[in-house]
């Protein structure tokens, strides 16, 4: 049952973000997806208040870390957009390249950095439950947007 509860509140929160809105509107839906996220995992965690407290803020530093480094990583690909609209030599290319291989080892270095700072916090069996809630979560989330993409394509 909690599973369909879980389903229907991140659907609930996809459509949201989906329909059309002002600019503002789309961070404030990924706020909230981020924030049910948060009581997710606090739930298939079944942390305590204190240790779920400091879940929490080390989780949401990691994820403002990583955010800024997705935006570095985002502002490189259209780096490379530009490149293939223009006419750029091959060192050129390898340049951004090099760059974008830089900023992909940031966002695994930091990834790596959290789980290892979950220790202090968690047990092992607890650290394991949260990278298996990690890919569910991410699983849930891409088949409910599957689902909505092929809704959205029946009625157009």
């Amino acid at each position: 049952m909690k599973k369909y509860v879980t389903i229907i509140w991140m659907f609930i929160l996809c459509i949201a973000s989906a329909q059309p809105q002002h600019e503002n509107m789309r961070p404030r839906a990924m706020e909230r997806l981020e924030s049910f996220k948060k009581v997710r995992m606090l739930e298939t965690l079944k942390l305590d208040e204190q240790t779920g407290l400091k879940l929490v803020n080390k989780y949401t530093k990691h994820r403002e870390m990583v955010k800024d480094i997705e935006q570095q990583r985002s502002k490189i690909i259209d780096k490379l957009e530009e490149q293939v609209k223009g006419n750029v030599s091959d060192a050129e290319y390898q340049k951004t390249f090099s760059e974008f291989i830089d900023i992909e080892s940031k966002i695994a270095e930091a990834r790596g950095k959290f789980l290892i700072e979950l220790k202090e916090i968690l047990t092992s069996k607890q650290i394991a439950e949260y990278m298996i809630f990690e890919r569910n979560f991410a699983r849930d989330l891409r088949d409910i947007m599957k689902d909505l993409q092929k809704e959205r394509q029946k009625r157009d």
